[in-house]
């Protein structure tokens, strides 16, 4: 029987809030402080010109979040190929792994554990997702459509368009409306 108290869970993110602020502005990552422990970082890259990655401080860690892609239903012809090649590829990731939302739609998620919440930690986790997207968008897109995109300026803006304004899991309500899929 444990005779000591339970954690402080307002204490826990607080102290995480100032641990990732912190360690964001020591790296001179772009980001913003959307509320207590809930950060959205800019990542830019050559492939994917900007991805927005989030940060959200929990009791047990701190999760790491980013759109990948919008999947269409019916610009996808064979989404079991992508969702394989997913599947395969989360086998050699560690810190962060793709993910499926309810709608289909991809996403990199993960977490860092308190005792890696400092600033070596963050930059891991901000390097792990801005390598990865780089090195698979363009096969992720292929996967999902194909030479499509190229083809069919429709689909191509419905690809850009849908998804706007998600939020991920876990992000508070408070959190402005915002394209994180860039």
């Amino acid at each position: 029987m444990s005779t000591g108290s339970p954690p402080d869970r307002a204490g826990t993110i607080w102290r995480l809030d100032g641990v990732l602020l912190d360690a964001l502005a020591a790296l001179g990552a772009p980001f913003e402080r959307v509320d207590v422990g809930a950060y959205a970082v800019t990542l830019y890259g050559r492939r994917r010109p900007s991805t927005v990655l989030w940060l959200l401080a929990g009791e047990q860690a701190v999760g790491v979040e980013a759109f990948v892609m919008h999947v269409v239903p019916d610009g996808c012809p064979d989404p079991s190929r992508l969702h394989r090649h997913l599947l395969a590829r989360n086998l050699e990731l560690r810190g962060v792994h793709f993910g499926l939302d309810d709608v289909g739609d991809v996403f990199l998620t993960g977490s860092l554990p308190l005792a890696a919440a400092d600033e070596q930690g963050v930059d891991r986790a901000l390097g792990e997702v801005l390598q990865l997207l780089e090195d698979e968008q363009e096969a992720l897109l292929h996967l999902a459509y194909g030479d499509r995109l190229g083809t069919d300026p429709a689909l191509a803006a419905k690809v850009r368009a849908d998804g706007a304004g998600r939020r991920p899991a876990g992000t508070p309500r408070s959190a402005p409306r915002r394209d994180v899929r860039r």
